[in-house]
């Protein structure tokens, strides 16, 4: 019986293990960022993006994780920035998303970007001023 119930709790405790890996493990995505939305006061932070060579949508949350571990995220208005740059420099190269948790339509969860990789053309500031503004 003492055998049972310590298997019994081995098989409970992997299982939730197990959920929480699926909801708060990290991840990375291959995909092209279309745009970005969101203030992050009033609207929150959201990076929208398709999967490489597909139609198939995935948004991203943008939000700071504070102190929860093990992500300790503090730079969401950075990230929310990187995305912006991507999108008007290189909205046709595919780059990687880092996350973590997974998108549930029907419980309105989005994974949530902690970084972007991507070529450095695509994350540098234009070196003409002309190309920010948009004047001749």
């Amino acid at each position: 019986m003492k055998n049972k119930l310590k298997i019994g709790g081995a098989v409970v405790l992997a299982i939730v293990v197990f959920l929480l890996w699926l909801r708060w493990g990290p991840d990375s995505w291959e995909v092209q960022i279309t745009g970005v939305t969101g203030d992050g006061r009033d609207v929150q932070y959201r990076i929208e993006t398709v999967y490489a060579d597909s139609a198939e949508t995935l948004i991203f949350r943008n939000e700071d994780a504070g102190f929860t571990p093990p992500y300790f995220k503090f730079d969401s208005a950075d990230l929310q920035s990187v995305a912006s740059r991507i999108t008007r420099e290189c909205p046709e190269v595919p780059v990687t998303v880092h996350g973590y948790s997974l998108r549930i339509p029907w419980l309105d969860m989005f994974p949530n970007a902690t970084s972007i990789d991507a070529p450095q053309r695509c994350i540098e500031a234009p070196s003409d001023p002309s190309e920010v503004t948009g004047s001749q």
